[in-house]
């Protein structure tokens, strides 16, 4: 078994005349009069795709900037294969070791030198991780940087190929608002991939007409035979003949009803359980012999208006 390696995974920057103090000086130097976007708080090179070998700083408000003018440009000849980065810490500036295990992503830098990984990167390395098909760094992203579930993966995998990084390629900085645009621009997609019966109308859920009502009976059975109307109080179904059923209740008896048609739900006194009844057992029969009782004597009255015109027709001839 391999000894751990115990070495630290930065060293700070000392007076020596290497290049690495001439880049902590520009930084320092910048730092006397920042931007708008604040102080550099950490210099490193990224892999982004349409950034590739690119130097970028964090700032103090989290916005990521390409360094475009060469502020920070490291002095030739350098081989940039080798890029640091910097971090500034509450004692100095410190450069991290590149070949070092801790150091081996732009996360893993961060957290060797205990700093949070900011929200911009986290984004922007979940891009990549989607353009280059690692499926891995997309699901730590989800489920820790967003603290998703994993049926999250489509609709943000899809939202971070969009545009809310263009203004990092067009502008050469990302602000983190653009995260807070990734993130609406998911939930619209994860609103648009969910199956129908999954959305609510007016805070009442979608039903299929074959959710189960029990003893072998769907809604489709209940509506079957019967003359569609406009009265439309409970929007969440989109059949109004059912309609004539509910307004026939009473509003704890709808919750019931309600609460049976989800799916998954299988008995009556379970949707008792669900809408919160004390005694489901007693409820959630009382409540299913009159949705019962509605049922048949509503289908009958659609076979008997249509047994009257019928016969309508038959005298009009």
């Amino acid at each position: 078994m391999a000894a751990e390696d115990l070495t630290p995974s930065y060293y700070m920057v000392e007076d020596d005349g290497s290049i690495d103090t001439h880049v902590a000086e520009r930084i320092n130097q910048f730092n006397w009069d920042p931007d708008e976007a604040g102080a550099v708080m950490a210099l490193f090179p990224v892999d982004w795709n349409g950034a590739e070998g690119e130097l970028v700083t964090l700032r103090g408000d989290g916005t990521v900037a390409l360094d475009l003018d060469g502020t920070f440009e490291l002095p030739e000849p350098f081989d940039r294969g080798t890029l640091p980065t910097m971090i500034t810490t509450t004692t100095g500036m410190a450069v991290l070791k590149p070949n070092h295990p801790d150091n081996q992503t732009i996360e893993s830098g961060f957290r060797a030198v205990g700093i949070p990984v900011p929200d911009v990167v986290q984004a922007m390395n979940a891009r990549e991780a989607v353009l280059t098909g690692d499926l891995a760094a997309l699901g730590a992203f989800v489920s820790e940087g967003l603290g998703r579930w994993s049926g999250w993966r489509e609709p943000v995998s899809t939202a971070l190929i969009g545009d809310w990084a263009d203004p990092l390629y067009d502008k050469g900085r990302l602000s983190p608002g653009a995260v807070d645009q990734l993130l609406a621009e998911a939930k619209v997609i994860n609103g648009q991939l969910k199956p129908i019966w999954t959305h609510q109308t007016n805070r009442q859920q979608v039903r299929l007409l074959d959710a189960p009502l029990g003893d072998g009976m769907t809604l489709y059975d209940v509506l079957s035979g019967q003359p569609a109307d406009d009265d439309a109080r409970f929007e969440g179904f989109d059949d109004p003949r059912l309609i004539r059923i509910l307004n026939a209740l009473s509003e704890e008896e709808q919750m019931v009803t309600i609460a049976r048609s989800r799916p998954g739900v299988t008995s009556w006194p379970e949707a008792a359980r669900l809408a919160g009844f004390p005694e489901p057992e007693d409820v959630g029969k009382r409540v299913c012999r009159k949705v019962k009782r509605l049922a048949n004597r509503l289908t009958g009255q659609g076979a008997r208006r249509s047994t009257a015109r019928a016969s309508e027709r038959r005298t009009s001839n």
